[in-house]
């Protein structure tokens, strides 16, 4: 079983075959889920005492299994916040499964950490961070806010010693779903702040809750989460105002710009992520908007020592790795301890095809949401919500129901015309578009929104 004997051998054959038809696809397939009654027809187990054959196991994935998941890298994936990885991030991250390439500790990939912190100091750059920031790649944006503010949190314990007070995370209403999922974890409060009008967090607003209702008096802050790319609408908040907020409060900043922190690459929208720069810590996820293969996310702090202190985990058995006093170990930086060397396939990708590629993937993003907000505006059956920031567009069908979207959208997935999936904003249902593939075209723009007419 652990030898590369025949059965091996025929199994990577197999899977290298495979691999070169699904690179192949121009575009990929889109595919769509089947129902429970499909699976117990046409894949039921194999796991039994003496296996399979090689040919029975690989046939039900690749011609069951496979074809009833939604290929996040299709064009016409346009849920959610979809991926679009490169090809050479993909080919890449078979070399870093096939080898069971690890990168918790100097020690043991030192290589690996080297070329994952070289991608670290680019994306800290981006940030405007000085020579002392540092973190990691983690598995998604979720682990990324919750290492981030469990540091915010020990920093403020630190300089608060005999606080006995509740203590709480500030976010506004349009904040990822994980914001309170990880106060939960915590056992913190979180106060949510109403938006503006542009659906953005700003300082003024901030103030304006706090003094508003007594029961913040009971509580301790100690972060401000500010977004760079809501996952609704794309809005990028008012940084540079939350951040001298912070300043003045002494409360952490920590910027969540798991999808929307890629914009930093285009001179076209730079402006808008002003103060970012005064950040505590940052969050950007590659599997989304960076092109990288599921699961890539970076945690990056302003002073990585401060994440050493809260998240270095000590145990005997792990003394060896903390005496080595060259490089650094991912696993000191956030909450994990074993991890793949995740960066890799974005290292490779990058030296491969250089910034200025991603910086035009990215930008064209940008210019086929402005096209669909163009289009949009001219049909006479649609209303844009709003216009376009990143590159996530927002619109209503006139007169439609919450049912009417639902079932458009199963309709046009069935077609394989898009993956399309309703949202809702301020109580009303809405159809929602994420442009993150550079190979989405504005001809297929055109054909989704006739389908609505």
């Amino acid at each position: 079983m652990h030898k590369f004997d025949e059965k091996a051998s025929k199994i990577l054959l197999n899977v290298l075959s495979h691999t070169i038809e699904r690179f192949s696809y121009d575009p990929p397939t889109l595919d769509y889920p089947k129902s429970v009654g499909f699976f117990e027809k046409n894949a039921p187990c194999l796991i039994n005492e003496l296996g399979n054959s090689i040919d029975t196991v690989f046939d039900q994935f690749k011609n069951v299994l496979e074809q009833s998941i939604i290929s996040v890298d299709s064009p016409r994936n346009l849920s959610f916040i979809p991926a679009a990885p490169t090809k050479a991030s993909m080919i890449f991250d078979l070399v870093v499964s096939a080898g069971s390439l690890r990168g918790e500790s100097w020690m043991e990939s030192s290589g690996a950490v080297w070329a994952e912190n070289q991608v670290i100091r680019w994306i800290a750059d981006l940030v405007s961070f000085p020579e002392s920031a540092g973190g990691c790649f983690i598995s998604g944006g979720t682990n990324g806010n919750l290492s981030a503010l469990v540091v915010a949190r020990e920093e403020f314990r630190k300089s608060n010693p005999d606080n006995n007070l509740k203590l709480a995370i500030i976010c506004s209403d349009q904040a990822h779903s994980s914001v309170k999922s990880v106060a939960k974890i915590m056992d913190c409060e979180v106060i949510v702040v109403p938006t503006n009008e542009k659906y953005q967090l700003k300082a003024s607003l901030i103030s304006h809750e706090m003094n508003s209702n007594v029961k913040y008096s009971n509580l301790a802050v100690f972060a401000v989460v500010a977004t760079a790319g809501t996952t609704n609408l794309g809005v990028i908040d008012d940084i540079d105002s939350v951040a001298s907020y912070t300043e003045k409060n002494n409360y952490w900043l920590h910027v969540d710009g798991a999808y929307g922190g890629a914009g930093l690459l285009s001179p076209k929208v730079r402006n808008l992520y002003k103060g970012i720069e005064k950040a505590n810590s940052f969050i950007v996820d590659p599997h989304k908007w960076l092109f990288a293969p599921v699961d890539c996310a970076a945690i990056i702090y302003r002073d990585e020592s401060m994440a050493v202190e809260a998240h270095s985990q000590k145990a005997s058995y792990l003394d060896v790795l903390h005496e080595n006093d060259e490089g650094c170990n991912p696993s000191d930086f956030a909450f994990h301890l074993t991890r793949r060397a995740r960066g890799l396939p974005l290292w490779f990708s990058l030296s491969i095809y250089g910034v200025k590629e991603y910086r035009e993937s990215v930008e064209h993003s940008l210019e086929v949401a402005n096209y669909a907000a163009d289009k949009i505006r001219t049909l006479p059956y649609l209303n844009l919500f709003m216009d376009p920031v990143l590159s996530i567009v927002v619109f209503e069908r006139l007169n439609w129901s919450w049912e009417n979207y639902n079932a458009w959208s199963k309709e046009q997935l069935r077609n394989q015309l898009c993956f399309v999936v309703p949202s809702v904003i301020d109580e009303k249902p809405v159809l929602r578009f994420a442009f993150l593939n550079p190979e989405t075209s504005n001809s297929m723009v055109d054909e989704i929104l006739q389908s609505l007419g």
